[in-house]
């Protein structure tokens, strides 16, 4: 996958994998990808059967600013809660897919806003203020992460 990164032991990132590149994350021993993009970007159409021909799971959680809710997020953990084994994250570069996974991190290790954007800053995730994802990331951990209300 162009881009890829691993940002822990069960979730790697990246940009839309073609077919070759789906068979070789299967390959690799992964379980399930999670395709974040929309409909109607190019290169979305047919990965679901691609995937599916290997045995991996597939989900689509489609995201854009505007799609990019508390369902969302609930849809996405579930999807990486729920795989047997890795988990391969992608959009068309890799950058939602970082954002999200740096979310569901975040809540499940309980980071506060801080911990969450010096990781951002140190794997490279681009949730600067002008980012369109920056106002629901740092609510998202402010509700949802147990660092960042104390409950811990």
């Amino acid at each position: 996958m162009q881009n890829e990164q691993q940002f822990s032991d069960k979730i790697t990132i990246g940009g839309r994998p073609d077919t070759a590149e789906i068979e070789k994350l299967h390959a690799r021993g992964f379980k399930t990808i999670i395709n974040l993009m929309t409909p109607d970007e190019p290169g979305f159409a047919g990965e679901e059967l691609a995937v599916e021909n290997t045995g991996m799971t597939y989900s689509s959680i489609p995201i854009a600013p505007k799609l990019l809710d508390e369902a969302a997020m609930a849809r996405f953990s579930q999807a990486i809660e729920s795989s047997d084994g890795p988990v391969a994250v992608h959009c068309k570069s890799g950058g939602r897919a970082g954002v999200l996974s740096l979310l569901h991190l975040a809540v499940s290790h309980g980071w506060n806003r801080e911990t969450a954007l010096r990781e951002a800053q140190e794997m490279g995730v681009k949730i600067g203020p002008e980012s369109p994802y920056r106002a629901f990331f740092e609510s998202y951990i402010g509700r949802h992460s147990a660092g960042e209300r104390g409950d811990y």
